[in-house]
């Protein structure tokens, strides 16, 4: 993979919030609770936007837009500030460096977006409008206009429309296919006009609406084929078989009902293991208590190692890889969310699709979804107890454990299972150094490569099943070489 990277959706490192996720709802509760803003238009809008599906079922889109709202009506545009903000909205202690943490400028960008997302679509009926203004975080409301053509006043005259009437009935007939009127005989009766001035008129008037008919097609086809942008429809039609396959996988990680989280590694907590010299649990990753009273006594420079683990750091070939799906044709850039895996959410892995990369170390997000599968990461740093990847159930002449990479070789895999609560997806693309998810991610970025085994897990709808794929690559200065297939599992574990 090119060393080159550019990402047009953009990175959210956020650091975690000091307090407990589960204190949001209250907060988001108590916004607006015993306030005069029921009867106000504009807290009905804010209220109707954060109960839509447009927000994603985010909380914290919820919250930050409810709260601007309140403290807009009540003039009290001092509070609408990105400091106020990020402790009030999103638990962050008072005094925070915002400049070290873009949590709100970040979820500012994610509404702006949502916003233009529920006009266009579930609230095309608003006539009230509201936007946030780039360069802070007040709201603005407006009122939809409607813009009317007066410049041909003067110029319709009553047969013109008349027949304007007429055509355009015939289209509303001909667009609706479950009208139970389309049929030969009352097609027939919407296109043709009784007249009684002569048969000139007579002959001319099917002719006459019969073009209608024709343009009333065209005009629907022109705008089916309008949707589609014309390089994404030569990519399809140009699309090998594999390339087809392997769209299918993508199809169902990026949709436009849902966020799907990119989650790139955080380097940052290999530093911190090493000092510890033992893995850092989940729980204590999601606290923060793996930052806190290390051990560190007789460590060279401890103190400046410290400083280095707890900034945010991830790996090229995790950035790589994150450009190459950005560029995929299935992404719904306004769902795409890349988020450092320190600010992650257990929500988000319970509502969202999610895309967790980097090795074990480096991504404990991956230890949730462990118990699902059969080849699990084992991570020892003791010379006593050999690390790898562990196949929980070997089958004839395979390993029991594909061990510690070597100067020669490594091992990375790819799993994609459902989400928390299995209303989503989720792919682990992971190795067991940096050379190992390389190779995971150049075999699952080759459609050849994939073709095969997502033809085997591929199900009666269409759809793809939860499947498991140790891939097996040289290990060249720390680079992979060509991946291979190793083992494969179809199917729950």
């Amino acid at each position: 993979m090119s060393s080159t990277v550019s990402l047009k959706f953009p990175m959210q490192t956020l650091e975690p919030s000091t307090k407990n996720a589960a204190s949001l709802a209250p907060r988001l509760r108590s916004i607006g609770r015993a306030s005069p803003n029921a009867d106000d238009p504009r807290w009905q809008l804010a209220r109707r936007i954060a109960a839509s599906g447009m927000l994603g079922r985010s909380q914290r889109l919820a919250a930050f837009l409810l709260y601007i709202v309140d403290r807009h009506i009540h003039d009290r545009a001092d509070e609408i500030t990105e400091q106020q903000i990020g402790v009030l909205v999103f638990g962050r202690a008072e005094g925070y460096d915002a400049n070290d943490d873009n949590i709100v400028r970040s979820y500012a960008r994610n509404l702006r977006k949502r916003l233009d997302e529920y006009f266009a679509t579930e609230g095309k009926e608003e006539t009230l409008l509201i936007e946030i203004p780039r360069g802070g975080y007040a709201p603005a409301f407006s009122l939809r206009t409607v813009e009317a053509s007066t410049h041909t006043e003067g110029l319709v005259t009553p047969e013109a429309t008349a027949l304007a009437s007429t055509q355009a009935d015939v289209c509303a007939q001909i667009q609706d296919p479950e009208d139970e009127r389309i049929s030969p005989s009352s097609l027939m009766e919407a296109v043709s006009v009784p007249v009684d001035r002569d048969t000139v008129e007579e002959r001319r008037a099917p002719r006459r609406y019969g073009m209608v008919l024709v343009l009333c097609i065209g005009l629907a086809l022109g705008l089916s084929l309008s949707s589609l942008h014309p390089l994404r429809l030569l990519k399809h039609l140009g699309a090998s078989p594999a390339e087809e396959v392997s769209n299918r996988l993508w199809s169902q990680l990026f949709s436009g009902d849902r966020d799907t989280f990119i989650v790139p590694s955080d380097d940052g907590l290999i530093i911190m293991q090493g000092l510890t010299e033992r893995p850092v649990p989940l729980a204590d990753y999601i606290s923060g208590n793996y930052r806190m009273n290390l051990r560190t006594d007789k460590v060279p420079g401890a103190p400046e190692l410290l400083k280095l683990g707890r900034r945010r750091y991830t790996s090229v070939v995790d950035l790589e890889l994150v450009a190459h799906l950005e560029q995929l044709d299935q992404v719904v850039p306004s769902r795409a969310i890349v988020r450092y895996a320190r600010n992650l959410h257990m929500d988000d892995l319970r509502v969202g699709n999610a895309i967790l990369i980097g090795s074990d170390e480096a991504n404990p997000w991956i230890e949730l979804f462990q118990p699902r599968m059969n080849f699990r990461f084992s991570f020892n740093p003791g010379a006593e107890k050999q690390s790898g990847i562990v196949n929980i159930h070997p089958r004839a002449g395979e390993n029991a454990i594909y061990g510690t990479p070597g100067p020669d070789h490594t091992y990375g895999l790819i799993a994609y299972l459902p989400n928390l609560t299995s209303t989503g997806h989720v792919l682990i693309v992971a190795g067991l150094n940096t050379a190992g998810t390389e190779a995971a991610a150049t075999f699952l970025l080759t459609p050849s490569l994939m073709m095969p085994m997502l033809q085997r897990a591929r199900v009666a709808h269409g759809g793809l099943q939860q499947f498991e794929l140790l891939i097996g690559a040289g290990n060249i200065a720390a680079n992979a070489s060509i991946p291979q297939l190793v083992l494969e599992r179809i199917g729950p574990s």
